[in-house]
């Protein structure tokens, strides 16, 4: 499943926009979290950085019958993600939450604080910056591939996925996208592990091939900034 990314919620015109989206699910840059809003529940996943993380801190806010109390909690946070967020932080969950300002007017509202330990989450700015490898591991599990890949230490990358649904035959497609690629990787569900044969390294996606490449373990190139829009190349 690939999660997109929204660069903040801090505002009535991007909550509207995101509570359109076909799947009001999604990572946000700022603050790094992710948010579901599928149901009358909001929850709200806290993302630490440069990590892998696997008891990541979770909001569940909302009631069994109604959204329209989670509605009044957006607006008296005056529809910014922070400022909720921090109000969440500074909640004691060890007694009567009713009883903190930023639910009292929110009667109908429950909430809840736990850690997500179900999968492995990954905020999308630590996947960037994930250390290269600087030798050849003695297990290709998802973590170290994802590491290969996110840095750009291999060549001639191969889709090597034999069949689409229904039987029809990929025949020489294109293989899927880094991004892509990395996200199909860190996810738990699909049991990734890689298996080196004559100096290419396959990975499977449970027992399916999925892709195949040959590692470079280099030190990555500094990446170069692209040049203004208004200045064209001498």
């Amino acid at each position: 499943m690939i999660i997109p990314v929204l660069e903040q919620l801090e505002n009535r015109e991007q909550w509207m926009a995101f509570c359109r989206r076909e799947l009001p699910y999604c990572f946000v840059e700022s603050p790094e979290c992710l948010i579901d809003f599928q149901s009358t529940f909001l929850k709200i996943t806290l993302l630490p950085k440069n990590t892998l993380v696997h008891d990541a801190v979770k909001y569940s806010l909302g009631s069994r019958t109604s959204m329209e109390p989670v509605w009044r909690l957006i607006k008296g946070c005056n529809w910014d993600l922070h400022a909720m967020i921090r109000g969440l932080q500074e909640m004691d969950f060890g007694s009567n939450v009713r009883d903190n300002s930023l639910l009292k007017a929110h009667t109908e509202l429950s909430a809840r604080k736990y850690f997500t330990r179900e999968r492995c989450i990954v905020a999308p700015t630590s996947i960037g910056l994930l250390e290269p490898l600087m030798a050849m591991p003695d297990i290709w599990d998802a973590a170290t591939i994802t590491r290969l890949i996110s840095n750009q230490q291999f060549e001639q990358l191969r889709n090597e996925q034999k069949a689409l649904p229904g039987g029809k035959v990929f025949g020489g497609i294109d293989a899927p996208g880094l991004n892509e690629i990395r996200m199909i990787l860190l996810d738990p569900v699909e049991q990734c592990i890689g298996k080196m044969h004559q100096g290419r390294l396959h990975v499977f996606r449970g027992k399916q091939p999925f892709i195949s490449l040959k590692p470079l373990l280099h030190w990555p190139k500094p990446r170069l900034k692209q040049p203004s829009a208004d200045k064209k190349p001498q």
